[in-house]
């Protein structure tokens, strides 16, 4: 034993000082994109003249000059979150000569070891669209609030339909989806009705989060993992359906028994419910359902065939953008408008207002149902910000910009004159051009937004934050993989799963907790390219698969434990809190301490119990 130690310790590369800056700067980014900073900067904004008897910026000038220049400077403040923390520390790492452009961003980009980002993103970006369009056509919410009117007047049976509910709906879409469609009802039905949104929130999120592991597209970390090891669609399914049911029954139980107490047997419903006005287009909704159903089947048979996933559902996402945007051309043809439907009509003895249930319209002219991740950020607060910080710089400059005093050189008023009189001239000159761009980007966009409602709303939804989080961690993945810190991750897992049994559950712990450490697409990166090292692919092929499978498992449920376990946990908070209701990271704890481990326990079990018998 000592000597296969021995062995194994003298393959791994020697630490150095850039390993360990590589490790630094991987962990710093991982911080700030669960905690993301606002760093201000000041940056000049324009020259103002000031004619003051004494210079402020010193009491020694010649007493002729009067006039003198002043640099304006605003406060800008940058953004260090998920779209910007990998990049910054990439660039900290090119600046000290720590990785090479040529080998680890280049690597980390194209892919290597069987993981291909590019692809990776094309395959979430046209699953995105169709999903998010067939929830634009007011389909997804159509359903939800058929199921509250039906079943609405029994809490706990209720609570028992939308577990369901947001369960089916992850399977065949995502959980990012679901979170995004489902809690504004949620809230939107606590508010009309009294009862405490919390526990009905939690249960969606939670069988959200549990079902996305059941199709290979139901979250990216599924994406991540299978592709890496050559997992087609169907084998996928096969592998991974009985520890998903295992895993939906089993937290299902705990979270009823959690919620006896916290929910009546009986509500009153005030509201009329009108669940058909909730579907703004019904064809859409047929055909988006048709192509979503299709691209699942497309991907089924595609496993036999070899054909990459990303070149099976790229046709679909195109198709239905095409059909959007005929269907919108005919729709606003001659200037014509979509008429937004009216969701909830209250009942003749209700006196409140129903503002709430307006935000939730889910027309493709208006705002969509459910905010984008980027409006969940706090990007909407910087933005109004701004505003207030243009308009505040316009009255009182002397509060909010920075002023410096610049000395001329030559101080004769005629050419002091003439230079500023040249400054004030060229400074309108490109104001009028930055003026006249901004002008044309607004009027473009209100064409598209007149003409193309449904195809601006749908691609306004889009993950973009995914694009550059992803593609920067998978480069400093692969910066981690060349200095030495992958291969040791990979000895430390070889020594920690000798057999099938110990390696899943060992696997799914520590990945489930790895999550809520650094979030579940680093964790995915990483634990991967850690089990598809040389080193642990020593061990036997059982072991390998239920390692890996137990990955898959981890990165999963490992967003029920805290919300910064995955990104729709954070898009899940930033949801909750627009509307009024805030959870917490310690009061999410408190829901999810219980149902985690029975859940985790659950689907281990029974991936073990599969690996054996079929070893």
């Amino acid at each position: 034993m000592s000597d296969n130690t021995n062995n194994d310790t003298e393959e791994l590369p020697p630490l150095t000082w850039r390993s360990w800056m590589v490790l630094v700067m991987f962990v710093l980014a991982t911080a700030l994109v669960i905690y993301p900073l606002r760093i201000p900067v000041p940056i000049p904004v324009g020259r103002a003249r000031k004619e003051s008897p004494e210079p402020p910026c010193s009491q020694a000038q010649a007493p002729d000059q009067k006039r003198k220049q002043f640099l304006r400077w605003r406060v800008v403040r940058i953004h260090m979150d998920m779209k910007l923390a990998p990049w910054v520390a990439i660039l900290i790492l090119l600046a000290s000569t720590t990785i090479k452009f040529k080998n680890e961003v280049v690597h980390g980009f194209v892919g290597s070891e069987g993981i291909q980002p590019y692809a990776i993103v094309i395959l979430i970006f046209a699953l995105a669209y169709i999903c998010i369009s067939l929830d634009q056509s007011g389909l997804l919410s159509y359903i939800a609030m058929h199921v509250t009117k039906k079943w609405g007047r029994n809490g706990r049976l209720l609570l028992i339909c939308f577990y369901l509910l947001s369960t089916i709906m992850a399977v065949l879409t995502s959980n990012d989806v679901v979170v995004l469609v489902l809690t504004p009802i949620i809230c939107i039905f606590s508010d009309v009705t009294g009862v405490d949104a919390e526990p009905f929130l939690i249960a969606m999120f939670v069988s959200a989060n549990t079902a996305s592991m059941a199709l290979y597209i139901g979250n990216p970390t599924n994406i991540i993992a299978s592709q890496a090891n050559g997992i087609a669609f169907l084998q996928y399914s096969a592998w991974m359906v009985l520890p998903f049911l295992g895993a939906v029954v089993a937290g299902g139980a705990v979270l009823y028994v959690e919620c006896l107490s916290k929910i009546p047997r009986r509500i009153e419903i005030d509201l009329q419910i009108q669940p058909r006005s909730m579907l703004v287009r019904p064809r859409q909704a047929i055909f988006g359902a048709s192509m979503l159903a299709l691209c699942l089947i497309a991907l089924s048979v595609s496993s036999f065939f070899h054909v990459a996933v990303w070149i099976v559902t790229l046709p679909f996402g195109g198709a239905m953008m095409v059909v959007d945007a005929l269907v919108d051309l005919y729709l606003t043809h001659g200037g014509q408008t979509i008429e937004t439907p009216t969701l909830v009509a209250p009942a003749p003895a209700v006196t409140p207002a129903v503002a709430p249930v307006s935000e939730a319209v889910p027309t493709p002219a208006a705002a969509p149902l459910s905010p984008s991740p980027d409006v969940l950020t706090s990007d909407l607060d910087d933005k109004r910000a701004s505003v207030l910080s243009d308009t505040a710089d316009e009255k009182q400059g002397a509060r909010h910009d920075l002023t410096l005093c610049v000395e001329k050189q030559d101080g004769s008023l005629p050419q002091h004159s003439t230079s500023a009189q040249t400054s004030t001239a060229k400074e309108p000159a490109a104001g009028g051009k930055v003026y006249m761009l901004k002008k044309k980007t607004a009027s473009i966009l209100n064409v598209l937004t007149r003409r193309l409602p449904t195809v601006v709303a749908v691609v306004s939804r889009l993950p973009y934050n995914i694009v550059p989080f992803s593609i920067g961690m998978f480069i400093l993945v692969e910066s981690l993989s060349e200095q030495g810190w992958t291969p040791r991750l990979s000895w430390l897992l070889k020594r920690m799963c000798p057999s099938v049994a110990p390696a899943v559950f060992i696997v799914g712990i520590v990945t489930s907790l790895a999550c809520n450490i650094m979030n579940n697409l680093p964790m995915t990166i990483i634990f991967t390219r850690a089990l598809k090292h040389q080193i642990f692919g020593q061990v036997s092929a059982s072991t390998r698969k239920g390692a890996l499978f137990a990955l898959i498992i981890g990165s999963n449920l490992g967003a029920n434990f805290t919300l910064v376990g995955s990104l729709a946990g954070l898009m899940f908070q930033g949801i909750a809190r627009q509307k009024k209701r805030n959870i917490g990271y310690l009061r999410f704890l408190r829901w999810c301490l219980p149902i985690l481990p029975v859940q985790l326990a659950v689907a281990c079990a029974i991936l073990t119990a599969e690996v054996i018998i079929m070893k």
